[in-house]
C-alpha cells in the first residue's frame, strides 16, 4: 500500500513537473552570452495542442537576433493559469538579469501575451515589452468583465518601461478592444510609461495576424526598435496602411 501511494505521489509530481513553466534559450537563434549580447529577448507563444511542439517565435523576433540580443523562451504547456505562469516568469526574468544581461525584452502572443503584462511591473530587471494579441479569456462576450479586470491588475502594478501593444481586427479573442486601449493609455500617462498602441489598422488582421509576414513587413521594424529604445513610441505611425495611436513619450 505503501509503496502504491509513493507511486502515485511520484507519477503526480512528474506531471507537475512536465508541466511547470520552462525558460530556455531558443533552438532557432545562436546564442552568444550576456557578456556579448546587446541583451535578451524573451517570447512566450500562444496556446497550443500539447501533442504538437510548442509553436515556433514569428518573423519579427529573428529581428532581435539580427540586433545582437540572445533570444530566450518561456514555454508552458496549456491551458496555464494565468497568475501562476506570471509569477513564475518574474521569477526568471529576475534570474535572467542576474545572468548580466544589459537589456530584457519581454514580448509575446496571445495566451502568452497576457503572461508577459507580468513583466510590466519589474522595472530596473525588463526594460520592455511587447504584447501582440492578448488573450486569456476565450470568446464569450460574458467573460469580458473578468478579462479587463485581470488586464487593469497587471497595468495597475506597471513601472515606467516601454509597451507595445497590439490589437487587431476581427479577433474573436479580445473582448473589450477600446477599454483596454483606454486602460493602456490612463496607465501610460500615470506611470510615464512609453506607450506603442498599434490599434486595429486595416491589416493584417484576426487574432494570429500578428506572427505572419504581413505583420512583420509592416511593423516589425519600427516595432522592434521601439522596443529596444532605439525610437519613440509613435515610429510605425508612419508605417504605410496604417493607423496605429500612440502616446507621447
Amino acid at each position: 500500500m505503501h509503496r502504491l501511494i509513493l507511486l502515485v505521489l511520484l507519477t503526480f509530481a512528474g506531471r507537475a513537473l512536465a508541466q511547470a513553466p520552462v525558460m530556455h534559450p531558443s533552438r532557432a537563434f545562436e546564442s552568444i552570452g550576456a557578456a556579448k549580447a546587446a541583451g535578451a529577448v524573451v517570447w512566450l507563444h500562444g496556446s497550443y495542442d500539447r501533442d504538437d511542439p510548442p509553436p515556433p517565435e514569428p518573423p519579427f523576433v529573428a529581428r532581435f537576433a539580427h540586433d545582437g540580443y540572445d533570444i530566450w523562451r518561456f514555454d508552458r504547456p496549456g491551458p496555464d493559469p494565468l497568475a501562476g505562469s506570471g509569477a513564475a516568469l518574474t521569477e526568471d526574468l529576475k534570474a535572467l538579469k542576474a545572468q548580466g544581461y544589459r537589456r530584457i525584452i519581454v514580448a509575446g502572443h496571445s495566451r502568452g501575451a497576457f503572461v508577459s503584462l507580468a513583466a510590466l511591473a519589474l522595472s530596473g530587471v525588463v526594460d520592455a515589452v511587447g504584447a501582440i494579441s492578448p488573450a486569456a479569456h476565450g470568446t464569450n462576450p460574458g467573460r469580458a468583465p473578468q478579462a479587463i479586470a485581470d488586464y487593469k491588475a497587471d497595468m495597475a502594478a506597471a513601472t515606467p518601461m516601454r509597451l507595445a501593444l497590439v490589437q487587431l481586427l476581427d479577433d474573436p479573442f479580445d473582448l473589450d478592444p477600446d477599454g483596454r486601449a483606454e486602460i493602456a493609455r490612463a496607465t501610460a500617462s500615470v506611470d510615464h510609461m512609453q506607450l506603442m498602441l498599434i490599434d486595429r489598422p486595416p491589416e493584417p488582421v484576426g487574432h494570429d495576424g500578428g506572427l505572419g509576414g504581413a505583420f512583420d513587413g509592416r511593423y516589425g521594424a519600427c516595432l522592434t526598435r521601439f522596443l529596444e529604445g532605439r525610437v519613440g513610441p509613435d515610429a510605425c505611425a508612419a508605417t504605410p496602411a496604417s493607423r496605429p495611436q500612440s502616446s507621447p513619450p
